[in-house]
């Protein structure tokens, strides 16, 4: 698109009023001395042709987490027909410029390629996609302009930033697989269970030289199972409260990050269900590559809001094992979601509740009147805590503002109250 500039329009003012008052005044010089401006302007108004512009983006990570920093290089290549080059290249919501200037001034009258780098910081996760430069193509004169848009996309993704977190929900039932859980039985493992006299089958490796020689006859050591476990991490999408990069879904998705790198880290097998108007899901597994696929699910994770919901018991079995652990974090803005881990509790799952406030991102500097809504609120999540725990459902209170940690604690507290019981 081409238009005039500020200054191309100026002067056809001038010239404009010129002849006015020419023929107003009948006075021919008026004529004369505009007739200079006029052959100007008209050189000026050509079209700006026989140019030709590219811009090629490069960034220097492609993955990064929530806080770190990226470097934007744009490389400009033009024609010597377009002497001066205006570019902005607008930065998504979800960033910060810390350095340099996403907007720049450039001569192409050389041979070179000339460009410009500038730093942002991701402040939230999610695909961060950039490239959309908007140029503004001067003509020599300055009276003239062409606007264009040039494409060359580069996306980055930011993964949610996650904690080290060193109490966990202790899953009731684990597998057969080998993990860090030991188990009551005896096999395999590297725990030292019972001593028992030698017997036709057992091997030498398991002999307790100590004990076989204070008794004068063989004695071996029984070692105690070491399982691991299927943690399903169940993600509320269905609302959230609260500013970016704070909402309630954002501390969410950050504290199952960590949960998932803590449960990958004991061997156990982890998957994700993110609950809400989006249904995804990763089917448990171990590893790095497993830790990368949640990652991948969960920087994607986003409100959509919808009046339909899928039932819970839809879920195929491989998604959801029978005696999986069910790490449900929500923060219980929706009944549907509720109604949800309520249902799993009921066929037997074990279900454990993590629940970021969002009264806690109210109460930061609030009024006296949003004060006590607050606490009528607070009220009223009590009564929905209480409700839960008599169905046997352990659920913990979280401020974000808190570490994680904490939190957990209280609701490996919580199970051990249940289980004693």
């Amino acid at each position: 698109m081409s238009r005039l500039t500020a200054l191309g329009l100026s002067l056809l003012t001038v010239v404009t009023w010129a002849l006015v008052l020419a023929v107003l005044t009948g006075r021919a010089e008026l004529v004369i001395v505009t007739i200079p401006l006029l052959i100007v302007l008209l050189r000026g108004t050509r079209a700006i042709g026989g140019g030709e512009l590219s811009v090629a983006h490069a960034v220097s990570a492609g993955r990064v987490v929530e806080r770190e920093r990226v470097t934007v290089t744009v490389t400009v290549t033009g024609t010597p027909a377009l002497p001066l080059v205006e570019l902005v290249d607008p930065l998504p919501s979800t960033t910060r410029l810390v350095g340099g200037r996403n907007h720049a001034l450039l001569t192409l009258g050389g041979d070179g390629h000339p460009a410009w780098t500038y730093e942002i910081e991701c402040v939230r996760r999610g695909p961060l996609e950039l490239g959309r430069v908007h140029a503004r193509l001067w003509d020599r004169a300055g009276l003239r302009a062409h606007e264009m848009a040039v494409h060359d996309p580069k996306l980055v993704r930011v993964y949610p930033r996650t904690v080290n977190v060193r109490r966990l929900p202790r899953p009731r039932r684990t597998q057969t697989s080998v993990g860090n859980y030991v188990a009551a039985s005896v096999g395999e493992g590297l725990e030292p269970g019972d001593i028992r006299p030698f017997a036709p089958g057992d091997r030498i490796r398991h002999v307790n030289w100590r004990a076989s020689l204070r008794w004068h006859r063989l004695y071996v050591t029984q070692y105690q199972e070491e399982r691991n476990a299927d943690v399903v991490l169940m993600l509320d999408s269905l609302a959230e409260f609260g500013e970016p990069p704070g909402t309630t879904l954002d501390h969410s998705i950050r504290a199952a990050a960590s949960l998932a790198a803590a449960y990958l880290a004991r061997k156990d097998r982890v998957g994700l269900i993110e609950y809400g108007g989006f249904f995804r899901s990763v089917r448990p597994g171990t590893g790095r590559r497993q830790y990368e696929r949640v990652l991948d699910a969960l920087h994607r994770a986003d409100v959509l809001f919808t009046y339909v919901t899928r039932d819970i018991a839809l879920v195929p079995k491989r998604v959801l094992p029978a005696q999986a652990l069910v790490v449900a974090i929500t923060p219980l803005l929706e009944r549907r979601f509720e109604q949800a881990v309520m249902d799993l509790a009921a066929r037997g799952f074990d279900v454990v509740i993590l629940s970021p406030s969002p009264i806690a991102l109210v109460r930061r500097g609030a009024s006296a009147t949003t004060d006590l809504a607050c606490r009528f609120w607070t009220l009223d999540r009590r009564t929905r805590f209480d409700a839960l725990r008599r169905l046997g459902l352990p659920v913990v209170d979280w401020d974000p503002a808190e570490p994680l940690d904490v939190a957990l604690d209280s609701l490996a507290r919580l199970r051990r109250q249940r289980m004693a019981r």
